[in-house]
């Protein structure tokens, strides 16, 4: 049978051929060889095109668009799936450089065999955020201490025979940008789901560094972000090196030795567990030396909070002061002035708001008491107020039996009192009776000797103070 067409006759065979659909047609004149979509996806896909009536180059885009996005879900839930099982099979402890535990887990690597020989370290003068040598040790004074800690990166190491690895991680951030510093995190894994083994390593790694410290008062500093800064730690100060009135001594330090055991008493009676102290007086009295002692006395930590901080606001002030549980030391301004951003009533909640901290001890130093506004020391907010003078004649007989210890009894005595009897009674600071010893370090007769005429050089009165009332803590 033929058809008649414009251009001749079509047999049979090509009618058959003209018939087929535009897949096998398409497949003849382009002589590619037969073949089937390969793999499950790809013929269902093939079979969905063809029912649809898709052509060729439409399936094959719609097959590489379903395994594409197979592979995307596969790797999107994978992610999932992999977490969870971590969390199933791996404990993780995480450590950031702002926490004072950072310093902690630091001190550890540095005195875990893995850091003294590992390939990859990196060299530091400082475990603590704040960039400060913290601790001391018995080492030469004139260089600054070195700590071989694992570099940056991945580290596998054991810890009772468990073990760990350990990934520090450096972020270079805005935040980091505008401190001037690195924040870190360090991570330390495990396989299993108890918690033991890293919480015992967190719990090693404190006590090995609060032993390094026992003997230390340690001073922490607010930054304008809300946090702590370790900032210096030095030995701590014996209360017999502190010259100030023996009664005055003893009172306070029983005072506070009573406080930190009254607890319950305080809570019995539903009054708030602080204590305010205001030491106020002349310069150079001894005020912050005294406060030193008392906390190397007690066993405290000291917190200082600058006001003229401009970075301080209410806010930060009163997480920072709702954090301190130890000592607390703040210096106010004998002028008041300064240009920050914390109000008077925001520093009045800080001391004693309804957020406040309780089982503090807060200690306020002033030259200028008069200068202070009266809600700020009223009762309940200041509980004992203590006024430090000028250096009595028993002051300076004392002071001078303390600068020269290697004298013999009959010899300290003579000198001091003739020492003594020499100085005004309050009319020169302890601190201008120290700077005048200084001078004849070494030398107590010469001492004697030139104190008349230094006094008669000072009789319209010592040079006057012009150290900085900014500074948080005295020299």
């Amino acid at each position: 049978m033929s058809f008649i067409g414009r251009r001749g006759i079509i047999g049979p065979a090509y009618l058959s051929l003209g018939t087929q659909n535009s897949y096998g047609y398409s497949r003849s004149l382009s002589t590619l060889p037969d073949s089937e979509p390969s793999g499950t996806i790809g013929k269902l896909v093939a079979i969905v095109a063809e029912r649809l009536g898709v052509g060729e180059m439409a399936t094959n885009g719609l097959q590489l668009a379903v395994i594409g996005g197979a592979l995307a879900g596969a790797r999107y839930f994978g992610g999932f799936l992999v977490d969870f099982l971590k969390k199933r099979v791996v404990v993780t402890a995480s450590f950031d450089s702002r926490d004072e535990s950072y310093s902690w887990v630091l001190n550890w690597l540095n005195e875990h065999p893995y850091s003294q020989r590992t390939t990859q370290f990196s060299v530091s003068t400082s475990i603590t955020s704040s960039g400060s040598s913290s601790l001391g040790e018995d080492r030469d004074k004139r260089f600054p201490p070195v700590y071989f800690l694992p570099a940056p990166g991945i580290h596998l190491l054991m810890y009772n025979n468990r073990l760990l690895w350990l990934n520090r991680e450096l972020s270079q951030n805005s935040a980091a940008a505008v401190t001037k510093s690195s924040l870190e995190r360090i991570h330390i894994s495990t396989f299993g789901r108890s918690r033991d083994v890293l919480q015992q390593l967190v719990l090693d790694a404190q006590q090995k560094f609060i032993d390094r410290d026992l003997s230390r008062t340690v001073v922490f500093a607010a930054d304008g972000y809300g946090n702590w800064r370790r900032t210096r730690s030095r030995p701590k100060r014996p209360l017999s090196t502190i010259v100030i009135p023996p009664c005055l001594k003893t009172q306070l330090v029983s005072d506070a030795k009573e406080f930190l055991v009254s607890e319950k008493w305080y809570s019995d009676r539903g009054i708030p567990y602080r204590r305010g102290y205001l030491l106020y007086g002349t310069p150079g009295s001894g005020k912050t030396s005294f406060v030193y002692s008392l906390a190397g006395e007690l066993g405290l930590n000291i917190y200082v909070v600058s006001l003229s901080n401009k970075g301080l606001t209410d806010d930060t002030l009163g997480e920072l002061v709702s954090d301190v549980d130890a000592a607390f030391v703040h210096r106010n301004r004998a002028d008041g002035s300064g240009t920050n951003s914390v109000t008077f009533s925001g520093l009045l909640n800080a001391i004693d708001g309804v957020a406040a901290q309780e089982g503090r001890i807060l200690c306020m130093t002033t030259n200028h008491k008069e200068k202070l506004d009266p809600a700020l020391i009223r009762p309940g907010r200041i509980d004992v107020r203590v006024h430090f003078e000028n250096a009595t004649q028993e002051q300076a007989r004392e002071l001078f039996t303390k600068f020269y210890p290697g004298l013999t009894e009959t010899e300290s005595r003579e000198l001091s009192e003739t020492f003594a009897a020499r100085i005004p009674n309050l009319k020169f600071s302890m601190a201008h009776l120290q700077g005048f010893l200084m001078g004849h370090k070494g030398l107590p007769i010469r001492a004697v000797d030139e104190v008349d005429s230094w006094v008669e050089s000072h009789k319209d009165g010592p040079p006057k103070d012009t150290s900085s009332e900014n500074e948080p803590l005295d020299a």
